[in-house]
C-alpha cells in the first residue's frame, strides 16, 4: 500500500509540476537546509559546557516543533495532492490508508530538511562519547517521524473541526493568535537567551528537556553520562508518541472520508446599509456579492489571516526603540494584504463561468471587485496607520502618511485585481473543509507587486524625500495631493489593464482556476 501511494505521488508530481512551482520548491528547500545547517552549527558550537550545548540544541528543536505545527497551516494545510477522499470507495481500512499517506509524507522536502537538522543529535553525541552517538541514530529517526506525523495529525484534526462555520472562524483566530505570540515571544527570548548561554536558567533548561521536542536531545545527553534509564525512557516515549499519533490519525481520516461537510447555508444578511451605499448598477451588484463572499467564505478570511497576523510587526519597532518606523506599520499590512489576497478568480474557481456567460460584464466585474476589496481591507489599514502615527508623536510623519496612504490604497485596489488576472492559480474545492488548504501558490508571481508598489508611491515619495533633505515643508505637503492623484490613477490604470486581460484571456484564465475543482 505504501509503495503504491508513493509511486502515485511521484507520478502526479512528475506530470503536474510547472517550472514556476519547481523554482518555488527549490527556494523553500534551500531555506530549509539553511535552517538545518544553523541547527547543526549550534550542536557544534563552542559553549561553556556540554549541558549548555544540549540546551541550545533542545531550543532549536523546539523551534522545529513549532514550525511543523504552524507552517503547514499557513502554507495551505500541507500536501493535499493525494487526499483521503480519493480512496474512500476502495476496500481498505482507515489504518492502512493512514500508513500509506504517512509514507507519502516521507518523500517530501520537509522530511529531508528535518532529517538533515537531526544530524545535530549525532554531532552533539560525538562530543559526549560513543554510546551517545549510538543512541543519537534512533533518536534522530524517531524525532523526525514524530514531527512529520504530528503535522499530519494536527492538520487532519483541524480539517475535521472545520466542518462548521464557527469552527473555521475559531481556527482562524487560533492561527492569528499563534502568529501574534510568535512576534511577542521575541522579547522574552532576547532577555532569556544570554542566561541560557551562561547556564543560569535551570528552570528553562528543564522545560526544554521535558517537552516532547527535547526528548531526543535528553536521550543523547543521558547516554553520554551513562544514565540509561533516562536514555531508554526518552526513546520509548518518542516511540509511544509516534504510535499514539498514528492511532489517532486513522480515526481522523475515517471521519474525513465519511462525515458530511457543512452545508454552507447562512442566515439572510441584513443588507440595508450596503444597498444604500453601493451604486444601483452592475458594478454595485458585483461589489455587494464580493463583500458578502468576504464575510462568508472561510478561505478568503484565511488568506487575510497571514497579512493581519503581521500586525505585531507594525508595533514591534516601537517596542524596539525605532519609533520612526511606527507610522508605516499600517501601510505594511496593507501591502501585504494586497499580495496575499491577489487570487480573487482562483478563489472563485469555476464560479468564474457566470462572469464569462454574462455579456459585457468584464468591466463591472473588475471594478466591483476593486470597490469591494477597498471596503473590506482598507478601513482597518487606514485606521491602524492613523492610530500608530498619532501614538508615535512624530509630527514630521503626517505629510508622509497622508501622501503615501492614499497612493497605496488606490494602487493596491488596482494591483489586487490585476494580479488576480495575470497571476491566478487554482484553489482546491475541498478547501471549504479546511480553509488553510489554499492551493499551490507560485509565490514568485506575487513578486510582481514590487514594481507596482514602487509606481504607487514613487512620485509622492520623491517629493517627500526632497522636502526632507532641503527642509522645505511646502514640498512635503505638496506630496499629499500627488499621492491622492497617483492612487486614483493607479486604481484606474491597473483596473483597465485587468479588464483588457480578462476580455482577451477569459477562457485561458478559466482553464487555470477550474483545475482546483
Amino acid at each position: 500500500m505504501v509503495g503504491v501511494l508513493i509511486r502515485m505521488r511521484l507520478s502526479v508530481a512528475r506530470h503536474s509540476l510547472r517550472r514556476e512551482q519547481v523554482i518555488t520548491s527549490v527556494g523553500k528547500f534551500l531555506m530549509g537546509l539553511l535552517a538545518a545547517g544553523l541547527t547543526i552549527g549550534l550542536a557544534a558550537g563552542d559553549f561553556r559546557t556540554d549541558a549548555i550545548t544540549a540546551d541550545m540544541v533542545a531550543l532549536a528543536f523546539l523551534a522545529w516543533f513549532i514550525c511543523w505545527i504552524v507552517v503547514p497551516m499557513l502554507a495551505g494545510g500541507g500536501d493535499e495532492t493525494l487526499r483521503p477522499e480519493h480512496f474512500s470507495l476502495l476496500p481498505i481500512t482507515s489504518r492502512q490508508l493512514a500508513v500509506g499517506l504517512l509514507g507519502i509524507a516521507f518523500i517530501g522536502p520537509g522530511f529531508v530538511v528535518t532529517l538533515v537538522a537531526g544530524i545535530a543529535l549525532v554531532v552533539l553525541g560525538s562530543g559526549l562519547g560513543t554510546a551517545a552517538v549510538v543512541v543519537a541514530v534512533p533518536a534522530l529517526v524517531l524525532q523526525t517521524v514524530f514531527l512529520v506525523l504530528l503535522a499530519r495529525v494536527v492538520i487532519a484534526g483541524l480539517g475535521a473541526a472545520l466542518r462548521s462555520r464557527r469552527g473555521r472562524d475559531i481556527a482562524l483566530l487560533l492561527v492569528a493568535f499563534i502568529c501574534v505570540c510568535g512576534f511577542l515571544l521575541r522579547y522574552p527570548i532576547q532577555s532569556l537567551g544570554p542566561s541560557v548561554i551562561r547556564g543560569e536558567a535551570p528552570v528553562f533548561s528543564t522545560v526544554l528537556h521535558v517537552l516532547p521536542s527535547g526528548w531526543a536531545t535528553s536521550a543523547v545527553e543521558a547516554a553520554g553520562r551513562s544514565d540509561w534509564l533516562v536514555a531508554v525512557g526518552a526513546l520509548l516515549g518518542l516511540a509511544a508518541l509516534v504510535a499514539g499519533l498514528l492511532l489517532a490519525w486513522a480515526p481522523l481520516i475515517e471521519r474525513r472520508t465519511t462525515t458530511r461537510s457543512a452545508s454552507g447555508r447562512y442566515q439572510r444578511t441584513r443588507s440595508g446599509v450596503l444597498t444604500r451605499l453601493l451604486p444601483k448598477n452592475p458594478l454595485g451588484a458585483v461589489a455587494y456579492k464580493e463583500i458578502l463572499t468576504w464575510s462568508r467564505d472561510a478561505r478568503r478570511r484565511a488568506v487575510l489571516v497571514t497579512s493581519l497576523a503581521a500586525l505585531p510587526g507594525a508595533v514591534v519597532p516601537a517596542l524596539s526603540g525605532i519609533e520612526q518606523l511606527l507610522p508605516f506599520g499600517g501601510m505594511f499590512v496593507l501591502a501585504l494584504a494586497c499580495a496575499e489576497t491577489s487570487n480573487l478568480y482562483g478563489l472563485d474557481g469555476s464560479g468564474m463561468w457566470h462572469t464569462m456567460l454574462a455579456p459585457n460584464s468584464t468591466r463591472a466585474d473588475v471594478r466591483g471587485r476593486q470597490l469591494a476589496w477597498t471596503l473590506v481591507v482598507a478601513p482597518f489599514c487606514v485606521a491602524l496607520t492613523l492610530v500608530l502615527t498619532a501614538i508615535s508623536g512624530l509630527a514630521w510623519a503626517w505629510p508622509w502618511v497622508l501622501a503615501l496612504l492614499p497612493a497605496l490604497v488606490g494602487g493596491c485596489s488596482g494591483a489586487v485585481v490585476l494580479l488576480s488576472v495575470i497571476a491566478a492559480y487554482p484553489v482546491p474545492k475541498n478547501s471549504d473543509n479546511n480553509p488553510f488548504t489554499s492551493g499551490t501558490n507560485p509565490h514568485y508571481m506575487q513578486l510582481s507587486i514590487i514594481p507596482l508598489l514602487i509606481a504607487m508611491v514613487g512620485p509622492a515619495l520623491a517629493l517627500l524625500i526632497q522636502g526632507a533633505v532641503t527642509g522645505n515643508m511646502v514640498l512635503s505637503w505638496l506630496a499629499v495631493p500627488v499621492g491622492v492623484l497617483t492612487g486614483a490613477v493607479m486604481a484606474w490604470l491597473c483596473g483597465r489593464i485587468a479588464c483588457q486581460k480578462l476580455e482577451e484571456g477569459a477562457v485561458e484564465l478559466f482553464g487555470v482556476v477550474r483545475q482546483g475543482v
